[in-house]
């Protein structure tokens, strides 16, 4: 009785909290695989008219969270095996790895060191190839913050990520990009927290990018502020948000320089005990890689509702709007264009045991573009099983 009164405490210690392994299946029908306008513009893509295919993705993987005194540990190991039914050639698998530890070397100051490594799929929406392009994200970053027991915090962050693609024809738009950020704060109360953030980007690309007969070296610096504050006013009701400016210089090309005011809203509220509010609002500007464009600024909304039905069982339905116009070379004679994107999610999650769930979602997607070879709908259903052992 006493070996089996030891092992199983420790067992348990041992998967529930310090390692946590997950399987997961999901099935899933998508309506437009390629985010194609029409069946006219996949058979010149690919040579096949069927829009829509079913696809199986099953997934593994596992966290590890370690505590000892105040240091931690954390990290996550994931894989996921994506499969065609009709369009096997797209088949491929996504890789994700990241890891950080935390070192409270003293009672205000700590120290994070961590890291991240990812290879997906780029989403169709992005670019038109037959061929499945992927992107591979690698990044490496360590943050020191000290807060005083004033309620005033400080931070200096350094972070290197690099970007890289499968597909030849966006090597012009690889890149690495040295960043270092710094923070000063303000804990208003135990439920608010007032900051301030400078942070400064160098953004270094592999190739030169094509402009008309020229090559040139799109590498660039980018300087941006940001004024936030987080607040929390109950368990279920908390809002993040941020105002800040954007300046980016390019060194080869002056004319491909931009800035403007940047920031995000995200509130939740609940309107009962078991029905909650959500709103979103963004406003970011995105360099852009395309010859005779420069940038993008893009403005996003979004509102939706989740309501708890049982213990067990919650539901969530979100809708996602979108508004990117893209900012030219001047004098370059392209066409303008602006892009207005929506996005419906609805979801219902049962949780039948402790560590499985059940899930059901559906997706409805469009855009519409001043370019209407950019146009398309989409529909995607999605079942899925999960355990977390």
């Amino acid at each position: 009785m006493t070996l089996v009164t030891v092992a199983v405490p420790a067992r348990a210690a041992f998967l529930g909290d310090t390692l946590k392994p997950f399987a997961s299946v999901t099935e899933m029908y998508d309506s437009n695989i390629f985010r194609v306008r029409d069946r006219a513009e996949l058979k010149s893509l690919v040579g096949e008219e069927r829009l829509g295919d079913f696809i199986t993705v099953a997934s593994i993987g596992t966290g590890v969270r370690y505590r000892l005194s105040r240091q931690e540990l954390d990290l996550l190991v994931r894989r996921d095996f994506i499969r065609y039914g009709n369009y096997s050639d797209q088949d491929v698998d996504r890789d994700e790895a990241n890891g950080a530890v935390t070192l409270a070397l003293l009672d205000a100051l700590r120290v994070r060191i961590d890291g991240s490594y990812a290879k997906t799929p780029e989403a169709r929406t992005d670019y038109r190839s037959a061929a499945v392009n992927r992107r591979r994200e690698m990044a490496a970053g360590v943050s020191v913050g000290y807060v005083m027991t004033s309620g005033l915090g400080f931070e200096a962050a350094y972070r290197r990520l690099t970007v890289d693609y499968s597909l030849p024809q966006y090597r012009t738009s690889e890149y690495y990009i040295d960043r270092y950020a710094g923070t000063v704060s303000y804990r208003i109360s135990p439920e608010a927290r007032l900051y301030a953030t400078y942070q400064r980007d160098e953004r270094e690309y592999d190739q030169a990018l094509v402009l008309g007969p020229t090559a040139v070296n799109n590498s660039n610096s980018a300087d941006s502020i940001r004024v936030g504050l987080d607040k929390t006013f109950s368990p279920r009701t908390a809002v993040s948000c941020y105002v800040g400016y954007l300046n980016r210089r390019h060194k080869a090309s002056s004319a491909r320089d931009f800035s403007g005011v940047i920031g995000k809203v995200a509130a939740s509220y609940a309107l009962t005990a078991k029905l909650g509010f959500l709103l979103n609002w963004e406003r970011q500007l995105y360099e852009e890689t395309y010859a005779d464009r420069i940038y993008s600024v893009t403005d996003t909304i979004g509102a939706g509702f989740a309501y708890q039905f049982t213990p067990k069982v919650k539901g969530t339905v979100f809708d996602r709007l979108s508004w990117k116009d893209f900012r030219d070379v001047p004098g370059s004679g392209v066409a303008p264009r602006s892009d207005f994107t929506q996005e419906l999610n609805a979801g219902v999650e049962w949780t039948p045991l402790t560590r499985l769930t059940v899930s059901a979602g559906y997706q409805y997607a469009r855009r519409s573009s001043d370019d209407p070879s950019f146009d398309y709908s989409d529909h995607v259903a999605t079942a899925t099983v999960a355990y977390r052992f």
